[in-house]
């Protein structure tokens, strides 16, 4: 429950030494909830003592008493980014008595929880998936594929370009980093090879063309999870 000053009454200013920080703040935000530690303390009901500045004396946290203070002032939890100090912050709620902060903070906390959960999940799934890269490039009407050379390999649609099978075999080897590019005046069956690339369990997550002329470049990202047996195997699996 919150309290307000009386109306037509000035606000009193008070100073405050809590464990040595020097705060200026005024009575009806520290007795802004009257059921807790500081609202009993400044309303009379609690005993008080002050210092030879005149400033109230408190036996709290003190650069913590700040965060403290801002609940009081604002109804609402601030803290900064990257805050850490959850233990001395849910400690110092509690001996001050003050029922929403302690109610504010726990919330925070599990949120908090909630959100570094979901990104580990994110990051794991993000991590577990496998991608291939597909690029044709207009002005030469070349092919482009990245992705890892075993499962490359398997692609008829892109096997069957290349003559020379020692260039096939020296570009596979570093498709996974620079792509492994078709030669030149050959042609792939695009319907076959985005057949086959489904076939392994790959799905379409992303398109994209750059240059919007005859000079573009259009590309096709595909993903799969990591250890996910390919379609041809899993119909294999039925027959057996």
């Amino acid at each position: 429950m919150e309290s307000s000053a009386p109306e037509g009454r000035p606000d009193e200013v008070l100073n405050l030494n809590v464990g040595g920080c020097r705060y200026t703040t005024s009575r009806s935000t520290l007795t802004r909830f009257p059921d807790s530690m500081l609202g009993s303390m400044f309303s009379g009901r609690l005993p008080s003592n002050v210092d030879d500045y005149n400033s109230y004396v408190i036996d709290g946290d003190g650069p913590t008493f700040r965060h403290v203070l801002n609940f009081l002032r604002r109804s609402k939890l601030i803290l900064p980014d990257g805050f850490k100090e959850w233990d001395i912050l849910s400690a110092e709620a509690d001996f001050y008595q003050i029922q929403d902060l302690i109610q504010a903070i726990n919330d925070k906390r599990e949120q908090i929880k909630e959100d570094l959960q979901k990104n580990k999940e994110q990051s794991e799934a993000s991590q577990s998936c496998e991608f291939l890269e597909v690029e044709f490039e207009c002005a030469n009407g070349q092919w482009l594929i990245f992705g890892d050379s075993k499962l490359i390999d398997q692609l008829s649609a892109i096997k069957s370009c290349f003559v020379h099978m020692t260039n096939y075999k020296n570009q596979l080897k570093k498709a996974q980093v620079y792509g492994l590019t078709t030669p030149r005046g050959t042609s792939v069956n695009r319907l076959k090879l985005f057949k086959e690339i489904s076939q392994h369990g790959f799905t379409l997550i992303c398109t994209s063309s750059s240059g919007g002329d005859e000079r573009s470049t259009d590309r096709w990202t595909f993903s799969r999870e990591e250890d996910r047996p390919n379609v041809n195997n899993r119909n294999a699996e039925h027959l057996e």
